[in-house]
């Protein structure tokens, strides 16, 4: 191609080319901007598609899978669901003195009931429960008291707490064991103070001691009636009273004596 011609042909192209320039410059960037939108809506269109697929694919496998157990192929073994642990069991509330109070009041026999008090590990820690009232039948104010605890003491023999004045009975009642003791608070009689006691120890070796005075208060009271004002009887339906059973129960075994 001759060299004169190559010459003519650039510029006219040149001229051609500056003919095409927008006459606002910012259409040309409006212009690139739009074409930028629609390629990234492009590649988005593309991920989606090509995530689309890829999930088929997956589900797929599943359904052949599943379908291949069907038709009698061998597959993997899945692993056994783990099976759930038994939830612990909650421990027993600790027995308040209101507790105690409420159901030792409902236990004795018709009469007035003043001074009304209870204690329980729940109020003070210790591992024992009680509760005391002044008890009056219409003979005379009293001091009637109960105590509760796990693992109780055992009974001694009647024949180790008989004294001047006393009076023991050991039996068995209700599958555990009861003793009734009718002595003083003092065994040398320096006051005429009496002291009732019924202890009940249960089959699974609880203990419930009931103690019951001929005076308002244990020590350092006049003496307000001839004797105490339950009688064996009703001692030993106190003591002996299911009543005492979820208290008991709720209560915690002392720690072993480390001496």
């Amino acid at each position: 191609m001759p060299v004169e011609f190559e010459d003519d042909l650039g510029d006219a192209l040149r001229r051609t080319a500056d003919t095409f320039r927008p006459a606002d410059p910012r259409e040309l960037v409006d212009a690139g901007h739009q074409a930028g939108r629609r390629m990234r809506r492009r590649r988005t269109a593309g991920a989606v598609a090509g995530a689309a697929a890829i999930a088929a694919v997956a589900v797929g496998g599943v359904l052949a899978g599943g379908l291949a157990q069907h038709d009698g192929h061998t597959s993997g073994v899945a692993a056994a669901p783990e099976q759930p642990k038994p939830a612990a069991k909650p421990a027993a509330a600790a027995v308040t003195g209101e507790q105690v109070a409420a159901v030792f009041a409902g236990l004795l026999p018709h009469g007035t009931v003043k001074d009304l008090q209870g204690s329980g590990p729940a109020d003070f820690g210790f591992p024992f429960a009680s509760a005391s009232a002044v008890f009056d039948d219409g003979k005379g104010p009293a001091e009637v008291a109960v105590g509760l605890q796990r693992d109780g003491q055992p009974l001694e023999p009647c024949g180790q707490v008989r004294a001047s004045g006393v009076w023991c009975s050991l039996t068995h009642v209700h599958g555990g064991t009861l003793q009734i003791i009718k002595g003083y608070e003092y065994p040398d009689h320096r006051v005429e103070t009496k002291d009732w006691t019924a202890t009940f120890v249960t089959p699974d070796g609880s203990q419930v001691q009931l103690n019951q005075w001929n005076s308002s208060a244990e020590k350092g009271a006049p003496i307000t009636r001839k004797n105490p004002p339950l009688d064996v009887a009703q001692m030993t339906a106190m003591v002996t009273s299911a009543d005492w059973k979820h208290l008991l129960a709720s209560l915690p075994k002392p720690k072993p004596y480390a001496g």
